[in-house]
């Protein structure tokens, strides 16, 4: 039997039973050690199939192609250029498609990647369980937070192996740096923030003219209401609630998915935000203060769009200005991002015996104090995560254990910052019954949580 029959079989064996009570955790193997050697014999290769080629599609492709175990067998692009360009990067043997639905018919397809707009994620990748294929999803991983929680349902219906692609989860300073949290290493944290603080925009050019040459519009919107290339090109793709939820879903799904995992939370308590658009046209705040009350701490996430200046004194002189996640413990401070993390000691202050007392300087240091700190200073620089993160996605298709970030905990992290945005639409606090996943007392805010489809792109059990 090859590897590939395994895998097709591998859904109704028993042994997914003990996979399902293994460690979302799944030891990461580098990508150096399964390219050595000669490359597997196709039938021992991993078919995956692409959906979503440009922008950061592109960059998917390059990683899986680099894997000797994975064969890129098929991509799908609505945009002749980005399909044709995939296609020849790929070494021209992958089998193209427009549609979607006609990769998932091919039986050579393993798994998909999902690099395509978010309002797409949540039926491409619903779709994808349905067909017995495992997923790559990019993030946010859903449009709204119902359909999420569909998505989970599809995996475990059909034993599917999801990852979501916030690849920060297989960065071993990340996993280093949760894991101290977990482990009390500042203290008890009763107050974590993330952030997103970056210069005001370049306006852009205006787009005239209707969709360019070779792409295909309408499955371009899918479930997304029918708008016009120029409305959503010039407002609506960054702009209007019904194709992006703003920074708070692009950033936050990986900078608010720390804080959760840190913390070991999945949904809050109560959720209100306050904002407002004060550069160009649109429905999407570019100033926002969202606040989250969870059991033992409070969290805030914050996104500016005119200045660059952290909370961490960070003057964002970088690509993307200033970001990151803080937690604020009792014994100290511990802030991570991409490029590493750094713990600051909480200090204390102690008074001096037997001197004589002295007049209170005007800076308040008055003598006889000295401060000391109960753990040590540590700081870590930045680790690999992208390509950890797809080699654990193969791994874990292999293995059948959990992947580092798989569908629920991504399910759980849009939900945080889905209910930031529906508090801010609405001007009210919101209060969230996590174990049935609606807002307690208010239809208007739950029907956000649901959303609408276009027909006939509309996941059933919405």
């Amino acid at each position: 039997m090859t590897r590939r029959d395994l895998l097709k079989t591998a859904a109704l064996g028993a042994g997914l039973a003990a996979a399902d009570r293994a460690s979302a955790q799944s030891t990461p193997v580098s990508p150096a050690s399964q390219s050595a050697g000669s490359r597997p014999a196709a039938s021992d290769r991993l078919g995956v199939g692409l959906i979503g080629v440009g922008n950061f599609g592109s960059a998917n492709l390059r990683q899986f192609s680099s894997h000797a175990d994975v064969e890129i067998v098929a991509i799908c692009d609505v945009l002749q250029s980005n399909l044709d360009r995939a296609i020849a990067s790929s070494g021209g043997k992958a089998t193209p498609y427009r549609d979607y639905r006609r990769l998932l018919d091919d039986p050579r397809v393993d798994a998909v990647v999902i690099t395509t707009p978010e309002h797409w994620h949540a039926l491409m990748c619903i779709d994808a369980c349905n067909a017995g294929k495992d997923v790559y999803v990019e993030k946010p991983i859903a449009h709204h937070i119902r359909d999420g929680r569909l998505m989970v349902e599809a995996a475990r219906r059909h034993t599917r192996i999801v990852q979501v692609g916030s690849q920060q989860r297989s960065g071993r300073h990340f996993q280093r740096a949760v894991q101290y949290i977990q482990d009390g290493r500042i203290g008890d944290v009763h107050y974590a923030c993330c952030w997103n603080h970056s210069p005001r925009p370049t306006p852009r050019p205006l787009v005239t003219g209707g969709p360019p040459d070779g792409l295909d519009w309408d499955l371009w919107l899918g479930p997304a209401p029918k708008t016009p290339y120029d409305e959503v090109q010039n407002v609506g793709r960054r702009g209007s609630w019904a194709f992006w939820g703003g920074m708070l879903t692009e950033w936050g799904s990986h900078l608010a998915d720390v804080v959760l995992w840190a913390m070991q939370v999945q949904g809050p308590q109560q959720v209100s935000a306050l904002g407002g658009r004060f550069n160009g046209r649109g429905e999407i705040p570019d100033t926002l203060l969202v606040s989250y009350k969870y059991p033992t701490f409070l969290f805030q996430y914050s996104i500016l769009t005119h200045n660059t200046f952290g909370p961490n004194g960070d003057a964002g002189a970088a690509r993307f200005g200033s970001y990151g996640t803080q937690f604020h413990g009792t014994k100290g401070t511990l802030f991570v991002d991409r490029g590493g993390f750094r713990i600051t000691p909480q200090t204390t202050r102690i008074e001096e015996q037997d001197l004589p007392p002295g007049p209170s300087p005007p800076d308040m240091r008055a003598p006889g104090f000295y401060y000391t700190t109960g753990i040590l200073a540590e700081q870590a620089d930045s680790s690999l995560q992208h390509e950890p993160h797809v080699r654990n996605f193969i791994d874990c298709v292999k293995s059948r254990a959990r992947p580092h970030a798989d569908i629920e905990a991504g399910h759980y992290t849009n939900t945080t910052c889905r209910l930031g945005n529906i508090a801010y639409r609405l001007g009210r606090t919101l209060t969230w019954d996590g174990a049935k996943e609606q807002i307690i007392g208010d239809a208007e805010a739950n029907q956000l949580a649901i959303g609408t489809y276009r027909d006939p792109w509309k996941p059933k059990g919405l």
